[in-house]
């Protein structure tokens, strides 16, 4: 989970639009505002942040995290290092070739291709993202302008979403600070049930000058960098092997409408747990993943868009559409997963399927 909210805003401070004036926002809503922002031509060419992440559970703080970033937009080139509460420190570059991830904690890097990035499509990206974004929190937030403030020696425009109804949704009060100058994500504050992310920018330098070897990596002398499909390599078990690795009962199709083809179980050492992954097949091609671990103490949300709660199996779900298709729920201590792979299964179809699953020893 704090990988996923460290994901999120890694993605949300890269959001640097184009210059907005102050005489300008005064006559628009924050959505015309940000619509007007992200049509022009951005002049950043790259920057430089210090920031940190705040995690809270209820009262209890459950991470406190420093993000560095170094960011190229004209050579598409990244480095970003973090280092958490627990002592971890991640390191992440993408040079324009090849993107290497490093983490102190698993002792261990992996690399893999970049992606080919066409001219423009940052910018086609962001906009896209920024305009998504507040076509979903419309739908369930009212969004203010709050005003301009002076945030940690920025001017800033300070944006709240407020809920329509209270209990709406997964998702509760959201407030972004960015800058006048370059809409740059400096603060923000998001709600999602019991769950409170507090991120903020430390140190901001826009169109910094980069040298040879600002994006480079230092790595322990005993660390091999290996290939991306090594990580979290995965062992073919029997569905009773896996039962007897949990100890506890274990859930699976029994019918003849769908077909078991492989079921693997790995160890993630970044969660330090073990996942089991059911595939499903009908006619040759694979419907459907059921994955299943030790229950985490996290909120059944993935983060990913739009989420709607329902009750399966007598007990709460979160099922999503909107990214990708799934339905996430608890039972007798273990957290299940149901992944759609055939765009054709139905809701109604899924939901189905998920309250005629059996333990596989009875």
């Amino acid at each position: 989970m704090k990988k996923l909210w460290m994901s999120t805003l890694v993605i949300s401070c890269g959001l640097v639009l184009g210059a907005c004036s102050a005489e300008e926002a005064a006559n628009y809503s924050p959505d015309q505002i940000v619509a007007k922002a992200v049509a022009k031509e951005s002049a950043v060419k790259g920057f430089h942040m210090k920031g940190q992440m705040e995690v809270f559970k209820g009262e209890e703080q459950i991470d406190d995290s420093t993000i560095e970033q170094w960011t190229d937009n004209e050579n598409n080139k990244t480095k970003i290092i973090t280092e958490a509460a627990n002592g971890d420190i991640s390191k992440t570059l993408n040079d324009g070739e090849k993107i290497i991830s490093y983490s102190a904690l698993q002792d261990a890097a992996f690399e893999m291709d970049a992606p080919e990035t066409e001219e423009g499509a940052a910018t086609q990206s962001q906009r896209a993202q920024i305009e998504r974004r507040l076509e979903q929190t419309r739908e369930t937030h009212n969004v203010e302008l709050i005003g301009e403030e002076k945030w940690n020696g920025f001017d800033t425009y300070h944006i709240k979403a407020v809920p329509k109804e209270e209990g709406e949704g997964l998702t509760g009060i959201e407030e972004y600070w960015l800058t006048t100058e370059d809409w740059f994500i400096v603060k923000s504050v998001t709600e999602s049930k019991d769950m409170k992310v507090n991120y903020s920018v430390s140190e901001l330098e826009i169109n910094p000058e980069f040298d040879a070897s600002t994006f480079e990596i230092e790595l322990p002398e005993d660390v091999e960098v290996k290939p991306f499909e090594e990580m979290n390599p995965s062992t073919e078990v029997t569905l009773e092997e896996a039962a007897s690795d949990y100890g506890k009962p274990l859930l699976t199709v029994k019918n003849d409408s769908y077909n078991v083809e492989r079921i693997e179980s790995f160890y993630m050492q970044s969660f330090d747990r073990t996942e089991v992954s059911q595939e499903f097949h009908k006619d040759g091609f694979l419907q459907f993943t059921l994955s299943s671990f030790e229950s985490p103490d996290e909120s059944l949300s993935m983060g990913l868009g739009e989420e709607e709660e329902l009750e399966v199996r007598g007990t709460d779900a979160v099922y999503s559409e909107d990214v990708i298709t799934n339905l996430v729920w608890d039972e007798n201590g273990l957290r299940y997963s149901l992944l759609v792979q055939n765009p054709e299964i139905s809701k109604e179809q899924l939901l189905k399927i998920v309250e005629n699953l059996q333990p596989v020893n009875e």
